[in-house]
């Protein structure tokens, strides 16, 4: 009896809490701002060009999210402009065979990963100049005239 009652204590115990996030309403994230996506369509010949589409979706258990991000769509799902609208007020979203009105509603918060993508670039552009800059230097073109 005591081993069944230790049993059911440790079990308790080490069980993992399932939660999972809710949002209000669905939303997609461009360019670092984060835009409602309304239920009112836009015509196709309202629309401009492709800028966008949704690369990450976001974590419901913990609500973090970094880049192009939606908690709606798939990724893969397209972002258009819209015309005679600022893509920093209003987008349009792919849902489907419409597309659905976006409104700017907040700025999205800042991710570590969007700082480690900026310094993985520039790393990568300074190992490109250090490069070609030991290759030039081995060319006939560096070498001095004796």
């Amino acid at each position: 009896m005591r081993r069944l009652i230790f049993l059911m204590l440790l079990s308790l115990s080490i069980a993992l809490p399932a939660s999972a996030l809710s949002w209000a309403y669905t939303f997609v994230v461009f360019d670092r701002n984060a835009y409602e996506v309304l239920d009112t369509t836009i015509e196709e010949d309202a629309l401009g060009d492709v800028i966008g589409e949704v690369e990450t979706v976001v974590n419901d258990e913990t609500g973090r999210y970094y880049g192009n991000a939606s908690n709606g769509y798939p990724i893969g799902t397209v972002y258009r402009e819209v015309d005679g609208e600022a893509v920093e007020d209003v987008i349009a979203v792919e849902d489907g065979l419409e597309w659905k009105r976006a409104e700017y509603r907040f700025e999205a918060p800042y991710h570590t990963r969007d700082f480690v993508t900026f310094f993985g670039y520039l790393l990568l552009g300074m190992g490109i100049i250090m490069i070609s800059w030991s290759l030039f230097k081995r060319s006939s073109l560096y070498q001095k005239e004796a």
